[in-house]
């Protein structure tokens, strides 16, 4: 026995030894943390690594769907999600539907994102100083811009959130921000405020590279959008007449508003900021290209094709469908807007989906008239299954055209973080909120919508009530409504969120001879999927995102959000 102890003692020493020898072994390929945050070139390549993770984690897919996109598009009055059937897609409908729980896969996923890019600037911040170069000055700068974003919008999904400034460590369990929700959104305008003295501005307005980085006109903005939503209108005013009186942005033309959505309008005039997304052929689709793309967002949100006659022509893929206007919004919309180019390029009727020129239908021969595309058989909505969620508006701003993939088999356009647009709705609001003695928040809410064609409704006096209808609408599913929702006390329709679900149909296609028409005729039936089960808004509990259960079951110093 002592004999197999002795000997198994020294294979124990040996491995030991060999694995100690092992591990000395200095790592190939690898610059020590030490030797790295040291020049400016060093500085430039860390925010690069910066802006390379917030498209991932901003405007990246996790699959069939961008979870930024979910969470903060979803929630909204004015969106329904859709799909085949009742449970398709359900991890992304129970958040439209609030039957989300502190486990929902989205509700973790985008909370951790956020918080891997603040420690992504937060490696740029901590190991740079200030006052060494310009250059280290501006990217310490950028990369703060970066960070107050995501402290805003964690802000506005989980009221108060842990604030991190430093990078972190495997112990480190940060608690709520003890100073409160206004407070963190005065700490992200003084951020972008003090940083923007730093920052280059855009040269001008067709100067592309300055929309897809951060400038002073980006941290303008992010300082006036944190004032809007702390309630302070004053400072927001202050904040963003900087953005209009730099004339680096403008509105694009009316009959370019669709293509802010698609590659023809990336780096446009209108574009304060996005990601920027670039088909580098030395870089595989899986190599990064996918991964900080929208990817199957292109499908997950366009038209279920396999429930029509044929494919129109300005989808250039399949779509499942699981996005859809909801119904008395579409109607208001409709009522506002009339023919305008920004309602056409959100959303469309039965009829301009069966006849108008900008949808199309593959099958379409040269020649057919008006009467003849009345008894096609080869357009509209053919399964009587129907297109579930679906009123007779369909939305169509989030369509992929073939332009939009360029060389790639995917979407590719950059993703939006600010436009804009936005920017005139937020002065007008604060002007319509203190005073607006010189005219210019009336000037900012009707170059909205002049540029928008409305055939029926441009305001001749500023007031809250417009500028909220004008936000609505123009900012349709690009992550405003839900926040405004808050920020407003607006959730009356959110209160009754997955009741009375349409679903489109076509009479043309009827079964039943004794419903069945000679032309198309749209109609809609509605269904009660969620009779039996907790859903909607509640007051006390809905108003906030939960934490994660994730997070609060190994963070004790995180304080549940009421009513989770």
């Amino acid at each position: 026995m002592k004999k197999y102890n002795i000997l198994f003692l020294l294979c124990v020493l040996l491995f030991t030894a060999c694995s100690e020898d092992k591990l000395n072994i200095d790592q190939k390929g690898v610059i020590d943390i030490k030797s790295f945050y040291i020049t400016d070139a060093d500085a430039q390549s860390a925010l690069v690594a910066t802006y390379a993770d917030f498209a991932q984690n901003i405007g990246g897919n996790d699959g069939i769907y961008v979870p930024y996109n979910v969470m903060f598009n979803y929630p909204a009055d004015n969106v329904l999600a859709a799909g085949a059937y009742y449970t398709d897609n359900d991890g992304q409908a129970c958040i439209n539907e609030f039957r989300h729980t502190t486990q929902t896969a989205v509700v973790s996923t985008m909370y951790k994102r956020f918080y891997w890019v603040i420690y992504h600037c937060n490696l740029v911040i901590n190991n740079f100083k200030y006052g060494v170069s310009p250059i280290k000055d501006r990217c310490i700068s950028e990369a703060r811009v970066m960070r107050a974003w995501c402290q805003m919008m964690l802000a506005m999904g989980w009221n108060n959130p842990p604030l991190v400034e430093t990078v972190l460590t495997g112990s480190d369990k940060p608690g709520n921000y003890e100073k409160g929700h206004d407070a963190m959104l005065q700490w992200c305008a003084d951020e972008c405020a003090d940083a923007s003295k730093y920052l280059d501005e855009r040269a001008s307005t067709t100067d592309k590279d300055g929309a897809v980085k951060v400038t002073k006109g980006f941290a303008w903005t992010v300082q006036g959008k944190a004032l809007l939503y702390k309630g302070d209108y004053a400072g927001a005013k202050t904040a963003l007449k900087k953005v209009i009186d730099s004339g680096k942005y403008a509105l694009v033309s009316g009959d370019r508003w669709a293509s802010l959505f698609h590659i023809a309008g990336d780096g446009c005039e209108e574009k304060i900021f996005e990601t920027n997304l670039i088909n580098n052929s030395s870089i595989g689709d899986w190599g990064g290209k996918i991964q900080r793309s929208t990817w199957m967002e292109s499908n997950y949100w366009g038209w279920r094709t396999d429930r029509l006659a044929s494919k129109p022509v300005c989808q250039d893929d399949a779509g499942w469908g699981g996005l859809a206007v909801e119904e008395n919004f579409a109607k208001e919309f409709a009522a506002n807007d009339g023919a305008s180019y920004r309602r056409i390029g959100t959303m469309v009727s039965y009829d301009e989906f069966l006849y108008d020129s900008s949808v199309g239908w593959t099958t379409d021969t040269v020649g057919m008239t008006p009467a003849m595309k009345k008894v096609d058989k080869m357009r509209g909505v053919k399964d009587n299954n129907g297109l579930y969620g679906n009123n007779l508006y369909l939305q169509k701003k989030n369509i992929v055209g073939p332009g939009d993939r360029t060389t790639n088999w995917y979407r590719f356009n950059n993703f939006n973080i600010e436009r804009y647009a936005d920017v005139l709705l937020m002065y007008a609001e604060a002007c319509a909120n203190t005073s607006d003695a010189d005219g210019s928040g009336l000037k900012a809410l009707n170059d909205v919508q002049k540029r928008a064609g409305s055939t029926v409704h441009v305001s001749t006096t500023l007031t809250l009530a417009d500028v909220k209808k004008e936000r609505n609408y123009e900012l349709w599913n690009e992550g405003a409504r839900w926040i405004d929702m808050k920020r407003w006390n607006e959730f009356d329709k959110a209160k009754t969120a997955g009741e009375h679900i349409p679903t489109l149909r076509d009479h043309f296609f009827d079964a039943d001879a004794t419903t069945k028409t000679a032309t198309h005729v749209g109609y809609v039936t509605y269904s009660e999927p969620n009779a039996s089960i907790a859903h909607g808004f509640k007051a006390g509990k809905n108003e906030w995102f939960p934490y994660p259960f994730s997070e609060t079951s190994i963070n004790p110093n995180i304080k549940q959000n009421p009513g989770w």
